[in-house]
């Protein structure tokens, strides 16, 4: 972001408390994922998501390092007493049906005190999706007013042309199909293999599935029969196999975002996803991806099998793709909300 605005400086804490809270949730967090806890069943470590890492930062040292905004990503800082800097929180409610699923709705009181606690104190509350937003305004209805969304930040992405799509479409005989999914049951990978099943074989012989998943929960049967298998590959590496695939097919059964959708859009994919929140709002509700049922198998073969039959349909979706991500998701535009969000928390401290 700073190379987007040259005037903005981000300055780290650099208080040893501070940071060792910080990063206790996500170093616990990613023991989990180690040890496939969280994954296999969320229930066992859901009081994690519940606690809100918030540390003491004194007045004495924001006097001396002195910033316009504080900006915290999931640590939340308390300030010291008679400290008046702005402070811009990053905040995000899971919907119902995420909850249930994931076997934690009856958490969901704490987890909306967590964020009631957490962000009583912010200027500016940024979340990801609008549906968390409006979320934000049932549970926590204070916090009207200071509430505004946008997508995550990824200063990584740049989009492909629009001819690179179009000549990518073009092709016929052999088509790229990529999943990609660290946790690759929930994600939908099981749907996957049995819709493959189903689409008539001149067809799904020239489907090329390639996988991309550490399996973090669990293994997943048929997974011997896909052509390629990749785990722990890098970013730079992820950017050529969506820029390479032709169709990116991700029907996760619940998730509270789907970056890897994202990057399928800069990529010039086709897409095939979830019909659910927030997916479904992240594909423009059907214009810039094949949103489906992601229980229904025959859903999902549906999908590839138009995408495979028709290059015109195929090409229009990689399209809506790329204009999608160039209208909401590119870091250009994510930026600017981010730097919106800062002068907002700062003028409001001003006119008090």
């Amino acid at each position: 972001m700073e190379k987007q605005f040259p005037d903005m400086q981000f300055v780290q804490v650099r208080s040893p408390t501070a940071i060792a809270a910080a990063n206790m949730r996500a170093l616990v967090l990613h023991a989990a994922h180690k040890l496939r806890l969280l994954n296999r069943n969320l229930r066992i470590l859901q009081p994690l998501f519940n606690l809100q890492c918030i540390s003491y930062l004194p007045g004495s040292y924001l006097r001396d390092i002195r910033p316009d905004v504080i900006f915290a990503h999931s640590h939340i800082p308390r300030l010291g007493h008679g400290c008046s800097t702005p402070l811009v929180a990053v905040e995000y409610f899971a919907s119902e049906r995420y909850m249930r699923m994931a076997g934690v709705l009856r958490c969901l009181p704490r987890e909306i005190h967590a964020k009631r606690l957490a962000t009583e104190h912010a200027q500016v509350i940024l979340t990801t999706t609008p549906a968390s937003k409006a979320r934000f305004d049932q549970y926590v209805p204070e916090a009207r007013g200071r509430v505004l969304q946008a997508p995550i930040y990824m200063p990584y992405l740049e989009p492909v042309t629009d001819d690179y799509a179009i000549q990518k479409a073009q092709e016929e005989q052999e088509l790229q199909v990529l999943f990609v999914g660290g946790a690759a049951r929930r994600k939908g990978l099981p749907q996957v293999l049995e819709a493959l099943r189903m689409i008539e074989k001149p067809v799904r012989d020239r489907l090329k599935l390639k996988v991309v998943s550490n399996f973090q929960d669990g293994p997943v049967p048929g997974i011997e029969r896909v052509a390629e298998v990749l785990s722990n590959v890098r970013a730079s590496d992820m950017t050529e196999l969506m820029q390479k695939a032709h169709i990116f097919v991700f029907p996760t059964q619940f998730d509270t975002y789907g970056r890897v959708i994202v990057e399928a859009m800069a990529g010039g994919c086709a897409i095939i996803s979830s019909n659910t929140d927030p997916q479904d709002w992240m594909l423009g509700y059907g214009k810039a991806g094949i949103a489906v049922d992601t229980t229904s198998s025959e859903e999902i073969a549906e999908g590839l099998t138009l995408l495979a039959e028709d290059r015109n349909i195929r090409m229009n979706y990689a399209l809506s793709a790329i204009r999608r991500f160039r209208e909401v998701f590119y870091h250009r535009v994510v930026g600017m909300q981010y730097r919106n969000a800062f002068e907002t928390a700062i003028k409001t401290v001003a006119a008090r």
